[in-house]
């Protein structure tokens, strides 16, 4: 009789205030679940419905749509049918893959320009191959010591990595640009004469020295 009392000691442990605080957390995980199922609701979001990729324009026979069940903060980033045709023309800013949910950080407006041109570069010369739409870059070239400015501010329209083959497989990065005329003939100038370097400078103000040693201003 003994072992048998001593056997069920362990459960007799178990007390009360053990059961309380067990029901108290299943109660606080139930009231939680029901206070986040409170703060979704089920809208119907844009999915890609083919491969898209990074540059082109946005066309409404790119996209299908499907009811999401997502919190507001979520949703609030998601495109919503109502909101498509303030969207169409956009630039799509990253390859998205069919079936793929799309967010209204995908795309951006470019500012109305009237020339564009690819400017070739090695990704450690284009911030280390990170640039994407909608960034503002500026070009500076360098050779024999000296270094400057050959375009400030220009709007990334696309961005094309060479090793999909674009650019014959090279592993280069091909950064395009909106540019005037006057700008492109000073890049294709530049690109003959020395090394490009494109900056980020994306909120930045503008430079206050376009030529470095100061000795080389005209």
């Amino acid at each position: 009789m003994g072992a048998l009392r001593a056997g069920r000691r362990p459960l007799g442990r178990f007390s009360t205030g053990h059961w309380v605080m067990l029901v108290a957390g299943l109660v606080a995980v139930v009231l939680n679940f029901a206070y986040l199922r409170s703060q979704q609701s089920t809208v119907n979001v844009a999915v890609a419905v083919e491969d898209i990729p990074a540059g082109v324009r946005l066309d409404a026979g790119m996209l299908q749509f499907t009811p999401v069940h997502a919190q507001g903060d979520v949703q609030d980033r998601m495109i919503e049918v109502g909101e498509v045709t303030g969207l169409i023309g956009m630039v799509v800013t990253r390859s998205i893959p069919s079936g793929t949910l799309m967010f209204e950080r995908d795309l951006f407006m470019p500012s109305a320009t009237v020339r564009a041109m690819s400017i070739p570069v090695d990704p450690e010369h284009a911030v280390g191959g990170t640039l994407r739409a909608g960034d503002s870059v500026d070009v500076l070239q360098s050779a024999d010591g000296a270094a400057r400015y050959v375009l400030v501010g220009a709007e990334v329209l696309t961005v094309s990595d060479g090793s999909s083959g674009a650019l014959g497989g090279s592993g280069r990065y091909a950064i395009t640009v909106a540019l005037d005329a006057e700008s492109a003939l000073e890049i294709a100038a530049a690109l003959s004469e020395g090394t490009l370097d494109l900056v980020r400078s994306t909120g930045a103000a503008p430079p206050a020295i376009l030529v470095y040693p100061a000795d080389e201003l005209p």
